[in-house]
């Protein structure tokens, strides 16, 4: 990797986008609440209940701070060059994932607690590469697919590139995915990251919430920033799920953890 190269586009990128956030910042209406130091608790517990009393509704929310830096990561990834390690199953290397059916399916014991019997599965070096670079993460799975996300400095990775994902049919385990994050450089010293309360204010600020809506969670993870020469940024990222109580559709909502700043949504996470 080049990274005084990475480093100096990166910063480009980075002066750009504090310059266009400034300006949609100065343009938003006077009645958006400052982040800065300035802003009362009693200002935060307005905007809270501004926010339930458009039936929007939300767990508890942590008021604590923390920081996180800016990585880079090729993307291409030595994955492929562990194929043959791997036993009882069909394995081929594509678009930069392992793609892999088993041999012979494995059954999930308990369909509420897939981890229990996926957890063995995922340590061994037989059957997943690099499986203890793996967590298994409650909130993205669901009853037909179960996902494990490789953590970087403490933070999980919320992109198809960084996680393992296991197909469930009929109670089985049929086949998965892996996309693995390496050689991974860190591109900025440590910056403070905002709070999961203040990403669900600001949110909410920027119009992105929904009335008669749920925010199932609220989890701070690496999503992708930008591309450049075959590399990719990744930036510490409030990833929101909120569901419609009417229509029960999910939308994956994106604060950037650093600044605030509103990025892009989807109905999906990668």
């Amino acid at each position: 990797m080049n990274f005084k190269r990475i480093e100096l586009i990166f910063f480009i990128a980075f002066v750009a986008l504090d310059i266009f956030l400034f300006i949609s910042y100065s343009q938003k209406d006077d009645t958006v609440i400052s982040t800065s130091n300035s802003t009362s608790e009693d200002s935060l517990s307005s905007v809270l209940k501004s926010i339930r009393d458009d039936q929007i509704s939300y767990g508890r929310l942590s008021s604590k701070k923390g920081n996180g830096y800016y990585i880079a990561s090729p993307v291409r990834n030595d994955l492929q060059l562990n194929l043959d390690a791997l036993q009882n199953q069909t394995a081929t290397y594509e678009n930069h994932k392992i793609v892999s059916t088993f041999e012979n399916p494995i059954k999930i014991k308990e369909s509420n607690r897939p981890q229990d019997t996926l957890n063995s599965i995922v340590d061994d070096s037989t059957k997943i590469v690099d499986g203890k670079e793996y967590k298994y993460d409650r909130s993205l799975s669901t009853r037909t697919t179960v996902v494990y996300t490789q953590t970087i400095h403490g933070i999980p990775v919320y992109l198809t590139s960084g996680q393992l994902r296991f197909s469930i049919r009929s109670g089985y385990a049929i086949e998965y995915t892996q996309g693995i994050l390496e050689n991974i450089e860190i591109l900025h010293d440590q910056k403070p990251i905002i709070s999961q309360e203040r990403a669900v204010i600001w949110l909410y600020q920027y119009n992105k919430l929904m009335n008669d809506s749920t925010v199932e969670w609220v989890n701070l993870g690496y999503t992708k920033l930008l591309a450049v020469n075959n590399n990719v940024v990744y930036i510490p990222t409030w990833v929101i799920a909120v569901k419609s109580n009417s229509t029960g559709n999910i939308q994956y909502r994106r604060i950037n953890a650093f600044s605030g700043a509103i990025m892009d949504e989807s109905s999906s996470m990668d």
